[in-house]
């Protein structure tokens, strides 16, 4: 329904309107003194769970409960909880499912229904009711650096039934998804959250997955902000073509959502958070994302403080353009109510019954396994497997970190544990030591250790130094295949992920049975 008033009075309404179109919202969701510090210097609250304040689930559950009981509408909080790579709830206590690559490796419907039906249950029992996944990007060789593990893989045919499956698995758990990054970050080289991205055409297939996202019924899309010049000079978020192809050609009818326009390569093509927000809704974007409810880690006060000052701006320069006319009000109307329907089709409203956290968190450590155990790939030496030989040695390459998005990073190293579980504890290695005499078999293994496309990665760099010495090498990637690039290991092992599940499952593939049921997701492999 589109409302068509204006008018000095009617302001105030109009304002109203535009709060619903900017993300985060103004709620006080963390307790605390630098909330009520921030209270008093913006007269707003964060919007944000700060995760220095809320460390665990308990906390989570008593502040959203909080927060549902003070909200004037249903309370809809959004999360970037992928799976693999990307993480926002990475306390120890969470199970951590496989990423998409992992899923796109069980080449299974069924299982990426089943990661999202697990995840969205996870996240419903803490009353996180809107996840920014999955990502419907293809994956390129050599791997896109924004992209990498968290496709689900370079088919586009593959990739659109495993990112349907997962949309109507967290969906039919009550979570809405968001089919991101439209129209698809095949062929951009550069991350887009530190370059502006520009690509001169879409690649073969990447409005495909979309398509089955639209057709699965994904409530939300997130457009990029890389740029496609046979579409527009516009970056995508800023395209009435882009948002056209969207709306018209694929049919879809939910939320658009933006990129993160807190970041600078993103807002700084549109001349300025402000300024980007303005031209996003004036393309068609119902809601401007300037980050997620849920924090990646600790903030400065003063952080905190400019990014509820930056909100403020937003708002104002959208309510500024309507009141000069450089956007229009219909359009403010049109995504105040999709965002309304959002809200009251998967927001929490006082007395919603949330599912039990210790079943939730079960059933996620269940799936993961499944998946896990499914997923395991194997691309050298299968028929060395499993290894009979023992001791051990270990040795991890320390990552290289240079990924912005990526709370994989943090995640315990266990895989000297998960080897132990089927024979003697390893010895752990560190890089450039010899093997001592009487091991039979050196296990190397690495997580983002590759810095240059055109060589192989500190991880294989080592795997070749311990190579032809008579001593059968293992590499194992616990995240991008091209980890495994270069590498001249007898045996080359992908788990996709660094987390309990992925790890255990490698372990077993090694040491017990040998039999990798995995195949790798992304074409042209230089194995």
């Amino acid at each position: 329904m589109i409302r068509r008033t204006g008018g000095p009075a009617d302001l105030p309404a109009l304002r109203d309107r535009i709060e619903l179109l900017v993300r985060p919202g103004v709620e006080r969701l963390t307790p605390g003194s630098p909330e009520d510090q921030l209270h008093r210097e913006t007269g707003s609250g964060s919007g944000r769970v700060h995760k220095d304040v809320i460390t665990d689930v308990v906390r989570l559950r008593r502040a959203t409960d909080m927060a549902v009981s003070g909200s004037a509408r249903p309370l809809l909080l959004s999360v970037n909880q992928e799976g693999g790579r990307l993480n926002a709830l990475d306390w120890p206590e969470v199970e951590q499912l496989p990423g998409g690559l992992a899923l796109g490796a069980t080449a299974s419907a069924e299982m990426a229904e089943l990661a999202g039906s697990v995840l969205g249950g996870q996240l419903r029992a803490v009353g996180l009711t809107w996840n920014l996944a999955p990502v419907c990007d293809l994956a390129d060789r050599p791997s896109a650096s924004a992209v990498g593990t968290r496709s689900f893989g370079s088919d586009p045919e593959q990739v659109s039934r495993l990112a349907a499956g997962f949309i109507r698995g967290l969906q039919s758990a009550g979570v809405a998804a968001t089919a991101k990054h439209f129209p698809g970050l095949g062929g951009v080289r550069a991350d887009p959250h530190h370059f502006a991205s520009v690509v001169d055409r879409l690649a073969p297939g990447a409005l495909e997955p979309f398509r089955a996202a639209v057709e699965a019924g994904v409530a939300t899309v997130m457009v990029g902000s890389h740029t496609i010049r046979e579409i527009d000079s516009r970056p995508a978020l800023a395209s009435r073509r882009v948002i056209g192809l969207l709306r018209d050609r694929l049919g879809f009818e939910g939320v658009t959502v933006s990129e993160n326009l807190s970041i600078p390569a993103v807002h700084e093509p549109l001349g300025g958070p402000a300024a980007a927000a303005v031209a996003a809704v004036a393309a068609g974007v119902d809601v401007v994302m300037l980050d997620s409810e849920v924090s990646r880690g600790f903030q400065p006060q003063a952080a905190r403080s400019a990014a509820v000052s930056r909100r403020q701006q937003v708002v104002r320069a959208l309510l500024s353009a309507v009141v000069e006319g450089r956007l229009s009000r219909e359009r403010v109307e049109q995504a105040a109510d999709r965002v309304l329907l959002l809200q009251k089709r998967f927001g929490f409203a006082p007395g919603t019954v949330r599912p039990d956290w210790a079943q939730a968190n079960a059933a996620a450590r269940a799936g993961a396994d499944r998946i896990a155990e499914e997923s395991v790939a194997v691309l050298r030496g299968a028929h060395l497997l499993p290894l009979t030989t023992a001791p051990l040695a270990v040795l991890r390459v320390p990552d290289t970190r240079q990924r912005r998005a990526d709370s994989a990073v943090h995640a315990p190293d266990l895989v000297p544990v998960a080897l132990t579980a089927h024979g003697p504890r390893p010895i752990e290695l560190s890089v450039g030591c010899d093997v001592p005499e009487g091991v039979r078999a050196v296990v190397v293994y690495s997580y983002d250790t590759r810095t240059d496309k055109d060589r192989p990665g500190a991880a294989a760099t080592e795997a070749g130094r311990l190579s032809g010495r008579g001593t059968p090498v293992v590499h194992i990637s616990l995240g991008d295949l091209d980890e495994l690039s270069g590498s001249p290991a007898d045996v080359l092992l992908a788990a996709f992920s660094p987390h309990r599940a992925s790890v255990f499952a490698a372990a077993a593939t090694l040491l017990a049975h040998g039999r990798p049921r995995g195949v790798p997701p992304v074409g042209e492999q230089p194995w």
